[in-house]
């Protein structure tokens, strides 16, 4: 959305970052629900696949910040140095940013501000460094992830199968 408010949705290096975030979300999302859909029941209980659960976590976790980075790219400056809402209010002040802060498309300067604001709250802001960190130390520590995959992991199904395309 903040690239159609800029204006730069249709640029090349901002197909590929939205692209990098579509992908990045929807391996998160895919993955999880794998993590479901192969459970294992127990006392009634529908447990998550083990593996499936790292990997999402890994994988989520392994590309958080280049996710940030990317729409804090996509933003652009005004994240950190843009008007406050206060001065949007002030009569004196707010008719320039609703002038010169007006997005594309007729997105207003106000909505444009809002949407900034929104995102500078998720990626530069207390909760945002907040949510930063907990994606590397929640949950366990990356590594600890990695040691479950690779414990949880069927390696030798894969082996078998390599085996047989290999004929041996």
């Amino acid at each position: 959305m903040i690239a159609e408010q800029n204006g730069i949705e249709r640029a090349g290096h901002v197909r590929e970052k939205l692209t990098w975030l579509i992908s990045y979300a929807e391996t998160v999302r895919m993955l999880t629900k794998m993590s479901a859909i192969r459970c294992t029941l127990k006392d009634g209980i529908a447990v998550p696949d083990t593996a499936a659960v790292n990997i999402a976590k890994l994988h989520f976790a392994s590309n958080y910040h280049q996710a940030l980075m990317h729409v804090q790219d996509l933003t652009g400056g005004l994240l950190v140095t843009g008007p406050g809402e206060e001065d949007l209010k002030n009569p004196e002040t707010g008719k320039y940013i609703e002038r010169y802060l007006g997005g594309a498309a007729g997105v207003s300067g106000e909505h444009r501000l809002r949407m900034i604001n929104l995102i500078s709250d998720l990626t530069t802001g207390d909760f945002g460094g907040y949510q930063a960190t907990l994606a590397i130390h929640a949950e366990g520590s990356l590594e600890a992830e990695k040691l479950t995959i690779l414990r949880e992991y069927d390696r030798e199904r894969v082996k078998s199968y390599a085996r047989w395309v290999a004929g041996v």
